[in-house]
């Protein structure tokens, strides 16, 4: 679940409303940055192996010349991955409170992994060892909620290293210690599962039902108004215009529920047509468009937050916008 992603979106907005902050030890910020390299590396590799078989293809006048997003020389840049991994690592830093590993629990990861004891076992796992300790150690100072009642650390993992045989998703009795026998240390093995911790039970919903929302559609189009950046001549006419918004592309939206809130997000690519006027249709059927207007497209992710008896609240996060076919932008 990586940072700007719509569940990833979801999830920290029900940790915030359960008072709960997201953390990550040290260790991991250092293994998701080596992945994040690693993938981002390849993928780039794989991409320009395969532009190379597609131009030897084609024509010269018909080549790819980069994406639209990516240009060519972009890619060709030696920094253009290490610029983009130190993006990463901030986003990680700027989602996430990262907790350091205390000197005296990486050493007693290590004697855990050279005694075979849970977590490392079978001559290996110090690495989840630190991290399971550096779990204990914050459970020490739990975080209070509003009403200032003790929250306890929901340790999220699917490792089989913390859980006990089998199937079973219980913590390991080797494991087991004061803070998880208080329920100040809770085993969770997905996200999902964490969310029903906070108290926020997940459903998946349909991406037309939020389109459709009214109020939706109005913080779409003035969005994607504001940031089109268009001349005063065209906001006079699409003051006035026949104004319609489709989805284009979208998945499934996410809704949980919880304490008289609900929260529901989406992402997908919109439409949104402004029709200054309509055109006669042409004696041969051919041609044109049907209207004179302007045509947007937008792409991003939105989050919904209602709340008993209080309008609904809609944030979106943009990612790209296209105006009339041209200008597109990322964010």
């Amino acid at each position: 679940m990586l940072p700007h992603s719509p569940a990833f979106k979801l999830f920290s907005a029900v940790a915030q409303r359960a008072g709960h902050t997201l953390a990550i030890t040290d260790v991991i910020l250092h293994e998701v940055v080596r992945q994040y390299h690693e993938g981002l590396t390849s993928a780039i590799n794989e991409y320009r192996r395969a532009r190379r078989a597609l131009n030897e293809l084609l024509p010269p006048t018909q080549r790819v010349q980069g994406t639209p997003r990516i240009p060519e020389h972009a890619l060709s840049r030696k920094n253009y991955i290490s610029r983009g991994v130190k993006r990463f690592e901030a986003d990680i830093r700027d989602n996430f409170l990262v907790l350091p590993t205390a000197s005296e629990d990486a050493l007693a990861a290590l004697k855990m992994e050279a005694d075979h004891t849970e977590p490392g076992l079978n001559g290996a796992g110090a690495r989840d060892a630190s991290i399971w300790l550096t779990a204990v150690r914050a459970a020490a100072t739990c975080e209070r909620d509003g009403a200032g009642r003790r929250l306890p650390v929901i340790f999220v993992s699917s490792d089989g290293d913390f859980t006990a045989p089998g199937k079973s998703r219980d913590l390991a009795p080797q494991l087991v210690n004061d803070a998880t026998r208080k329920g100040q240390l809770i085993l969770r093995s997905t996200v999902v599962d964490a969310m029903d911790a906070f108290g926020y039970p997940q459903q998946l919903v349909g991406a037309e039902e939020v389109t459709q929302r009214d109020d939706f559609q109005r913080v779409l189009i003035d969005m994607a108004t504001d940031l089109a950046d268009l001349p005063s001549r065209h906001l006079e006419k699409m003051a006035d215009a026949e104004v319609t918004v489709q989805l284009i592309s979208g998945q499934k939206g996410r809704c949980c529920s919880g304490d008289g809130t609900t929260l529901t997000t989406v992402s997908g690519t919109w439409s949104i047509r402004f029709v200054f006027e309509w055109l006669p249709r042409r004696p041969d059927g051919y041609g044109g468009t049907a209207y004179k207007g302007l045509p947007m497209q937008i792409e991003g992710t939105a989050l919904i937050v209602e709340e008993r008896d209080q309008e609904a609240v809609i944030e979106f996060a943009p990612q790209w916008i296209s105006v009339a076919g041209r200008d597109s932008r990322v964010f």
